[in-house]
């Protein structure tokens, strides 16, 4: 899956980091094909959390800072996801790599980033366009 124009958010870093999540699925994905996700996968588990959080934090800021009417759900969906990349994690830990479950990983990163992206962090273009207009008051 990759990003799309449609995702915009209007905040470039925003943006760019949903950018390069999706990148980063899409190598999984290919090293999962390839047969390399043995190799990857821990890597995968320790980068993508560690790089969700660093975004999470930055995008909620920027949604308290413009004022979207969605941030809480935003905080919410951020918790969960961070809280089934932790399920992730301990599983790996406790069993291993299982190939299975990191495809699972992949196709749930692949469908809550086009679902978020598209029903929660849409809603922060509007504000950012909205803060922006001349004499609009923050």
């Amino acid at each position: 899956m990759e990003w799309k124009e449609e995702f915009a958010t209007g905040v470039d870093r925003v943006d760019e980091d949903h950018k390069m999540i999706f990148k980063m699925a899409g190598d999984f994905r290919a090293s999962l094909d390839d047969d390399n996700g043995r190799q990857v996968y821990s890597t995968l588990l320790d980068n993508l959390y560690v790089y969700c959080r660093g975004h999470f934090g930055f995008e909620e800021r920027c949604m308290h800072e413009h004022r979207c009417p969605v941030a809480q759900k935003n905080k919410a969906a951020h918790a969960y996801f961070l809280e089934a990349l932790a399920g992730f994690i301990q599983r790996y830990a406790d069993n291993g790599y299982d190939a299975s479950e990191a495809r699972r990983l992949v196709d749930i990163v692949d469908l809550w980033l086009v679902e978020h992206i598209c029903t929660v962090d849409i809603h922060l273009k509007r504000c950012v366009t909205k803060s922006a207009q001349p004499g609009k008051r923050s």
